[in-house]
């Protein structure tokens, strides 16, 4: 007699079980996964911890939004607000183009409408708030593999070459025939001036700002500092603004204000800029004349002190390409002690790849010298890394504490041996933590994998600290293997 296997009914399974099974199914996110929410009331507690963690928004669902309830606002950690900006005009690339359309008043109704209805949340936890401003139309015409947005981070190491064939916009095979137009790049790059009105209540619901390289269209002297005062709970911020591509295009005054950080909040504890920069990529033409800055005065000398400034008040700070090592540390003062800061992570372009230099005053290692000097003054630091990349090439220098063990890492496509008066400078650092007592360890390890771009450089150095964000990261790795 053929008997029929028994499977015991959901509800003899243990709760234990039965919650594993669920949180399993929504980290899967099956097509219509969420939708199993309104199974049960078990059902829905598990998985609308999911559903709501992370909500992506435009300006037509904020209606919609405004409508959650205060159970369900605390299910949520992270708000995606992307405001979509009209397509362009058939003329758009024809030598007789239609004037821009003036973008402010769009993204600023936006912003306002969403601010307005978070000043009425109560804060409940960790609050991160995403801003992204696009078109449809970016990537249908010169830029066709630039990413608008995406959160792809599950093969970061699928970054093989894509040939472009766009003959109307210049590209065949995978070869530019002709540069980008300067129009088609002002266009992409055009400054945001948001006109936050003074009455608009503040949101102290948001506890994270993040404004991602997806976000081409740099927001401008004014702007953030408005903003800032608006969000006065901030905890953490993640800038990665584009690098101003000619005299043309350069906002010189939002630079100079450097995206408004003399106006920092005090509450803020972590702060992380990349600077992305068209000479990463090949579909932006380099410019025929340099940048230059009126009166001589390059405005990055006045970020450097704001920034060495601040960094006494903030836990963790990493800066990459906007401002160098070297003369970050030259405005930091031989007085100061910084009591908070454990992190710390700064690009240099000291950090190159060339001949060995046999003279004891190889810029190299005198910077990591005097990082090492510097980082005495910083009696928490647990991680301090400076770190460069160019085409092929890529290196860093990692300082870390962790298990109770201090090291020192060289890490990179060539070599360069750590003389006695640097390993000396860091022993110092480690020997000022409680309870230390062991010998520095100090480590050499080789890359071999091709650096293509900045991308490649932060995936194969394997920093121990976060200096992009991750979807970010698989972003430029895309782009940056792109064939043009």
């Amino acid at each position: 007699m053929r008997l029929r296997s028994w499977r015991p009914p959901w509800d003899y399974l243990p709760a234990e079980i039965r919650i594993m099974i669920l949180e399993k199914l929504a980290s899967q996110k099956h097509p219509g996964w969420a939708s199993l929410a309104s199974v049960c009331r078990e059902w829905q507690c598990v998985l609308e911890k999911f559903n709501f963690h992370k909500i992506s928004l435009q300006v037509s669902c904020l209606d919609d939004f405004a409508l959650l309830s205060p159970q369900t606002r605390r299910l949520v950690h992270h708000i995606y607000f992307r405001v979509e900006l009209p397509r362009y005009t058939y003329r758009c690339c024809s030598k007789h183009r239609s004037r821009l359309i003036d973008i402010n008043p769009i993204v600023t109704d936006a912003i306002s409408k969403l601010f307005s209805i978070l000043s009425v949340w109560e804060p409940a936890g960790n609050l991160a708030l995403e801003l992204n401003v696009y078109s449809p139309s970016d990537c249908e015409h010169y830029f066709k593999n630039i990413h608008l947005s995406s959160d792809n981070v599950d093969h970061e190491d699928d970054a093989t070459p894509i040939a472009c064939t766009y003959p109307q916009h210049g590209c065949r095979n995978g070869h530019r025939l002709q540069p980008t137009m300067r129009h088609a790049i002002q266009r992409l790059l055009k400054p945001i001036r948001l006109n936050l009105r003074a009455s608009l209540p503040q949101v102290k619901v948001v506890t994270r700002l993040i404004i991602r390289r997806q976000l081409r269209r740099c927001i401008s002297v004014g702007s953030f500092p408005r903003m800032f005062r608006k969000l006065n709970h901030l905890e953490q911020i993640s800038y990665e603004p584009w690098a101003p591509y000619d005299d043309d295009q350069r906002d010189w005054e939002n630079q100079v204000c450097a995206f408004g950080m003399r106006h920092l909040p005090d509450t803020l504890k972590s702060l992380v800029i990349f600077e992305d920069s068209f000479m990463f990529y090949g579909c932006y033409p380099i410019p025929s004349t340099p940048l230059t800055w009126p009166d001589s005065a390059d405005p990055r000398d006045y970020i450097d002190a704001i920034l060495a400034s601040h960094s006494l008040k903030l836990q963790h700070l990493s800066v990459s390409f906007m401002i160098n090592a070297e003369t970050f540390f030259r405005q930091c003062q031989s007085t100061w002690t910084w009591t908070r800061l454990q992190s710390l992570a700064l690009t240099s372009k000291l950090l190159r790849h060339r001949d060995p230099i046999k003279d004891q005053l190889d810029p190299r290692t005198e910077l990591l010298r005097q990082a090492g000097v510097l980082a005495q003054q910083m009696p928490m630091i647990h991680t301090f890394v400076l770190w460069n990349c160019q085409k092929a090439h890529a290196c860093a220098f990692i300082y870390r504490v962790e298990k109770g063990t201090a090291s020192v890492t060289w890490r990179g496509t060539w070599e360069l041996k750590l003389p006695s008066r640097v390993v000396e400078a860091w022993q110092v650092v480690a020997s000022k933590r409680p309870m230390f007592r062991s010998k520095l360890q100090v480590k050499q390890e080789h890359i071999k994998a091709a650096i293509n771009c900045p991308g490649d450089a932060i995936y194969h150095l394997k920093l121990p600290c976060q200096v992009i964000e991750p979807a970010s990261l698989w972003q430029i790795r895309r782009e940056g293997h792109t064939v043009w």
